[in-house]
């Protein structure tokens, strides 16, 4: 067999101090002169990503891969997009969900970022998908003023197609989250949830669809998401997201649902990082 998805983190912790706790079996320490032989693997983001900068002739300045084609953010999710769809050439993953083990590490950015680089193909459709109810914020990034979308559908929605919009990206449609109910996950964890994912799924057969999804340690409904998508994608970020915080992620996911994971680094140079995480690809027999 080939090789597990595992954390690579040892020692430190967010605030500089020795963990008191051993590291698990295969948690492995790596040096910052490290980081460019896990390029097969992961993807460094450069930059803060959870700011709220003013919108940029609609779409937020955020959505770099977009608004700046030549900067090295696009290329980096190029990278990713790369990865992601090679990992598996023959059936690569169709329904995405991207999430982070609490908020603040940039999962939203990444996902739409991700979303738009995937659309930027030559054949290429994507379905970009607000899951996260509690804090919607999908439409507001690409410019949209939206008052309904998947809240509405799942309570009383017949048909999912008045509830997509148009974004200014050539072939990348949205269906926001709606107005936020009372009920995330009662609603995200509905057999007409379940039903939506296998539509959308077998009714856009040239569609990847993208999941922005609630952060995995704070929402049961991410849990019910991650049995119903192909794969999913991890964000982090880095000297911020403390290590047992993706460890649990890990637990709640699932090992063999991860297609990857992102690092949403700082301003900060690679010799301030307190951590940096690995996983390996999954088990091949």
């Amino acid at each position: 067999m080939g090789k597990f998805f595992e954390a690579l983190k040892k020692s430190q912790t967010v605030n500089g101090r020795p963990s008191p706790e051993q590291a698990p079996k295969k948690v492995v320490s790596i040096s910052p002169e490290a980081v460019d032989a896990l390029k097969l693997d992961t993807t460094t983001m450069q930059g803060p990503v959870e700011e709220s900068p003013l919108p940029l002739n609609g779409m937020d300045p955020r959505l770099a891969s977009f608004l700046d084609p030549a900067s090295p953010a696009m290329e980096s999710f190029k990278m990713l997009r790369a990865k992601i769809l090679t990992r598996n050439s023959s059936s690569p993953p169709r329904t995405i969900m991207v999430t982070s083990p609490q908020p603040l590490d940039g999962k939203t950015t990444v996902a739409a970022n991700l979303a738009i680089s995937i659309a930027q193909g030559i054949q290429e459709h994507v379905m970009l998908v607000d899951c996260d109810l509690r804090k919607p914020a999908l439409d507001g990034l690409f410019g949209l003023n939206t008052d309904q979308g998947m809240r509405e559908y799942l309570e009383k929605g017949t048909s999912v197609a008045p509830y997509l919009v148009k974004t200014p990206v050539d072939k990348l449609t949205l269906l926001p989250a709606g107005t936020p109910p009372p009920n995330p996950s009662e609603l995200l964890s509905s057999e007409k949830m379940r039903l939506l994912v296998e539509e959308l799924k077998d009714r856009y057969e040239d569609r990847y669809i993208i999941f922005d999804a609630t952060p995995a340690q704070f929402a049961a409904e991410t849990t019910f998401l991650t049995s119903m998508v192909d794969g999913v994608l991890l964000v982090v970020r880095s000297g911020k997201t403390a290590r047992d915080s993706i460890l649990k992620a890990i637990e709640n996911i699932g090992r063999n649902k991860i297609v990857g994971m992102v690092f949403n680094a700082s301003n900060e140079s690679h010799k301030n990082y307190r951590y940096y995480y690995r996983y390996y690809q999954k088990e091949q027999k």
